[in-house]
């Protein structure tokens, strides 16, 4: 009977609690007592990784090619002919010179003459020049290659050289007369070139 007195009075006093509120107000009390707050923490953006340094590789010093310079200087030469028939017959013949024709001054051939072209394929050679002098001690007439070496540029080159030489004419019976010479030029480059 006690047991059973005591399961009334607990349901009659939460009847009592429902009814009065009393459970509301425990529960508020209890919410004061217990305030919670939710912190929301920041979202982190996905950021894509940054692009990784490029890879450069140091360019070479920079290089300047050495300049090829040909200097031409223009020089009154005669016209150099390549025949191998005899020159034609309209001009006196050379007459046998008693004094032959004596050089004042010659250009050096090989190094000042040598065409930059031949030198580069290595062409190399020798050229037989013929040349008739005047009583004037001028170029009288072309001057002929008597003798190719094989390679047309280092024939003119040859006769250009040759023409632009300083001659004194032949003596023949005491006077200055007409006279021909042949010369050898020779083009063969020089060691280091």
């Amino acid at each position: 009977m006690v047991a059973f007195a005591a399961i009334v009075a607990v349901h009659v006093f939460i009847a009592w609690a429902f009814i009065t509120g009393f459970g509301q107000s425990m529960v508020q009390k209890a919410q004061a007592i217990l305030e919670t707050t939710i912190i929301k923490q920041d979202e982190v953006e996905d950021k894509p990784p940054p692009p990784p340094k490029p890879d450069l590789e140091r360019p070479p010093p920079p290089s300047v090619p050495v300049p090829i310079i040909n200097v031409t200087v223009p020089i009154d030469t005669p016209a150099v002919v390549v025949s191998k028939a005899p020159p034609p017959a309209a001009r006196p013949a050379p007459m046998v010179a008693a004094t032959p024709i004596k050089t004042v001054r010659m250009p050096s051939c090989g190094e000042d003459y040598y065409p930059a072209q031949a030198l580069r394929l290595n062409q190399q050679g020798s050229v037989v020049i013929k040349l008739c002098i005047g009583a004037s001690n001028k170029i009288d007439g072309p001057v002929e290659v008597v003798t190719s070496s094989g390679f047309p540029l280092l024939d003119e080159a040859a006769g250009k050289c040759v023409g632009a030489g300083s001659y004194k004419a032949g003596v023949v019976n005491g006077a200055p007369a007409r006279t021909c010479k042949e010369m050898k030029v020779t083009f063969k480059p020089l060691e280091g070139r």
